[in-house]
């Protein structure tokens, strides 16, 4: 178990755990021209008439087209695993016991756990030192009803990752920030209402996205809203969450719970991808669901200027590609180029679609031939067919492409132009992206690209 920090800053943990571990056919001709009657030197015989024909005139008959042949898809681009950790999911830091609501907020006499489990990855960037990470919680449970006793924080771990078949990976929780509203900038009750710490909890906020500011501070973006929050360095709310420029809710917003107003967004749709322009002021939001009114597979790229506190005008649009439902993430590359995550709702053997895409931020802005149409996407990761070379995977063979089939593939982060890191949130207790009755673990995948971003 992972001994916990407390609420504050981040505090040095000194223990580690040790992890183990994808041809045509030819056209039919015409009616044929009559014969021709033979011609007479002397005075033609008056002609006579003739019978009407019962038998119809014949029709040309149309050509069948050729078949057309499938054309087959393009080989997914090169893609080596070079690098991996695995988090065990029944890892615990410390805090009040954990787990007493169920689906419906109904609370039970125990709980399932005496304390706070090291969950719920749901993005990532890196940390203060080499091989340091901050990594953002989920909202605990997976649902609002069944979090309120789930502590929202940052983690901070050391991560050495395994490089080759049989060497040793490390990972250590190196510390702790639980978020919390001090200064009472949140506008609706909170869980912990009467608590002075005013500590946040997964009924609270659903924290799905992460940006660390050049000053130390940081960006969440949530889903219960949707909104952008800000905290400082040591976890605290620096002003009130930030809506969406138009009133578009999701079902989880105090408004709609409220009967307020409506939803315009499904459960767990707002800001699952957000990264930092190039600007270093900007944050680019995705959100993770269409918004109703919007064409259906259609999501909107959005810009906040942290400077000014306004949404920028230019709405951008997203599309998804056939087989898959949702955004999960996304990360800068250089200049406002970034790599985007795409998935479908499958998990283990059953995932077709795990695809990571870059886009192009600058070209999309600069064309006004592109106003209202979708941006311009390039697949650049399959994480279907990732190369195993190295034997990394330990369950395969070497030489077998590794999978990353996890339902929630949720955090990547581009360190050069070759190579990406990639987290899934294991939605804790979740099981089936390693078998249906294997309780997901938290993998982190280093990938060596062959053609660069």
């Amino acid at each position: 178990m992972l001994a916990s920090s407390g609420h504050g800053a981040a505090f040095a943990i000194a223990l580690a755990f040790a992890l183990v571990l994808s041809t045509a056919p030819q056209p039919a001709f015409g009616q044929t021209k009559p014969a021709t009657p033979d011609k007479k030197t002397t005075a033609p015989a008056p002609a006579k008439k003739k019978a009407p024909s019962k038998k119809p005139a014949a029709r040309p008959v149309a050509a069948k087209p050729a078949a057309a042949k499938p054309v087959p898809p393009p080989p997914p681009p090169g893609v080596e695993l070079i690098g991996m950790v695995v988090m065990p999911p029944d890892a615990f830091r410390g805090g009040p016991p954990a787990g007493r609501f169920d689906n419906e907020g109904r609370r039970s006499p125990q709980a399932k756990y005496e304390s706070q489990p090291v969950q719920g990855v749901s993005s990532i960037k890196p940390g203060p030192t080499p091989g340091a990470w901050w990594a953002l919680s989920d909202n605990g449970f997976g649902r609002k009803w069944n979090s309120p006793d789930y502590r929202l924080c940052l983690y901070l771990f050391e991560l050495r990752p395994r490089t080759g078949a049989g060497t040793d990976s490390r990972n250590a929780l190196q510390g702790v920030i639980e978020l919390s509203d001090p200064a009472k900038f949140f506008p609706w009750r909170i869980a912990d209402e009467n608590d002075p710490e005013r500590v946040l909890t997964g009924a609270d906020a659903d924290p799905e996205s992460l940006v660390e500011m050049p000053d130390g501070t940081f960006w969440i973006g949530d889903e219960f809203g949707p909104w952008l929050m800000h905290f400082s360095e040591d976890g605290e709310l620096l002003g009130a969450p930030v809506e969406l420029p138009e009133i578009v809710f999701s079902p989880e917003h105090p408004l709609v719970l409220s009967n307020s107003l409506r939803p315009r967004l499904e459960r767990s749709r707002g800001f699952e991808a957000m990264d930092l322009a190039g600007d270093d002021r900007t944050l680019v939001t995705i959100l993770e669901g269409t918004v109703a009114g919007d064409a259906p597979k259609t999501l909107r790229l959005q810009r906040y200027d942290t400077l000014t506190g306004k949404w920028l005008p230019g709405t951008l649009i997203y599309a998804l590609d056939p087989d898959t439902v949702a955004v999960t993430e996304m990360s800068r590359i250089d200049g406002n180029r970034f790599v985007v995550v795409e998935r479908d709702e499958l998990e283990g053997d059953a995932a077709k679609a795990k695809r990571v895409y870059s886009i192009d931020l600058d070209k999309a802005l600069a064309d006004k031939n592109l106003a209202g149409k979708p941006l311009t996407k390039k697949l650049v990761i399959d994480l279907l067919h990732i190369g195993n070379s190295r034997g990394l995977a330990e369950s395969l063979p070497p030489g077998t492409p590794f999978r990353f089939p996890y339902l929630t593939t949720e955090s990547i982060q581009v360190l050069d132009r070759t190579h990406v890191v990639v987290v899934n949130d294991n939605n804790f207790s979740a099981k089936g992206g390693r078998g249906p009755s294997v309780t997901d673990a938290t993998e982190w995948i280093w990938l060596e690209l062959a053609t660069p971003l």
